[in-house]
């Protein structure tokens, strides 16, 4: 379904952040990524959105390449990725429901998207989804209004109504207090089988990845140095992803560093 090759990603004159990454999706599972900051992670999963475009390479979605793409047929491919971003991402100004329906813009016409028009079966597949994610209380509640966790519960919600082909999550549970990551954590895991979606997600929490993922990813300095089953990630290998003993520790103990 998604196969990268080769993807080369540079910010101005700088050392690319991506070197020639080669990675592919297998199956509808829960895939984890992970690595330092600055490991070339996010720019991973911009690239495939094209939020960002590589600078060479091929990023191969439903057999197209999508760094070929422009206009009208870059859209199409993009309201098939569902995106969490780790900042939510939301219109605060709007109630939950607009924000979820936003999902829903590009199968739209522009004007009746402006004005926030949408069919009633829109209408309700979003209800059904904020019933789903534990907030159908909320439709009519600006998003300004709630705490952390509802606002990625509401950004969940927004993806799903895509009705994505794969799902990316960009450090979705990086704001949030430690028990509420694990919720979050669990409502995307289950989402995955429910829907029988591919997800690729990245974590700074290794103990999160080992749990919740089928498959994890190790990048360091924009190249794979690992991927292979959670049980097979070894202390070894975890010493190879990570630039230092002191982030390790920190990647291994989450709850210890929050308190700090």
């Amino acid at each position: 379904m998604l196969e990268i090759k080769d993807l080369v990603k540079s910010y101005g004159s700088g050392e690319p952040v991506l070197k020639g990454l080669n990675f592919s999706t297998e199956g509808k599972n829960l895939t984890a990524v992970i690595g330092s900051s600055g490991a070339g992670k996010s720019t991973m999963l911009r690239s495939i959105n094209r939020l960002v475009t590589a600078d060479s390479g091929q990023i191969i979605f439903e057999g197209v390449d999508l760094l070929k793409l422009q206009g009208k047929a870059l859209q199409n491919a993009r309201r098939q990725i569902g995106m969490i971003f780790q900042a939510y991402n939301l219109v605060d100004r709007l109630t939950v429901m607009e924000n979820v329906l936003s999902g829903r813009l590009g199968y739209v016409p522009f004007l009746q998207g402006a004005f926030r028009k949408f069919p009633q079966d829109d209408i309700d597949h979003a209800y059904q989804l904020l019933k789903r994610v534990g907030l159908s209380q909320y439709v009519n509640k600006r998003c300004d209004e709630l705490s952390g966790g509802e606002r990625q519960r509401v950004g969940v919600a927004r993806a799903l109504m895509q009705n994505p082909r794969i799902l990316l999550a960009d450090e979705p549970t990086a704001s949030l207090d430690p028990k509420t990551s694990e919720l979050i954590m669990e409502l995307i895991a289950n989402l995955t089988e429910e829907l029988h979606l591919p997800v690729l997600i990245n974590l700074h929490n290794v103990a999160q990845a080992k749990y919740y993922a089928a498959r994890i990813v190790g990048l360091r300095n924009g190249v794979m140095v690992f991927d292979g089953k959670p049980d097979e990630l070894t202390d070894e290998h975890l010493e190879k992803i990570y630039t230092s003993k002191d982030e390790l520790s920190e990647q291994l103990n989450p709850e210890m560093e929050t308190a700090k």
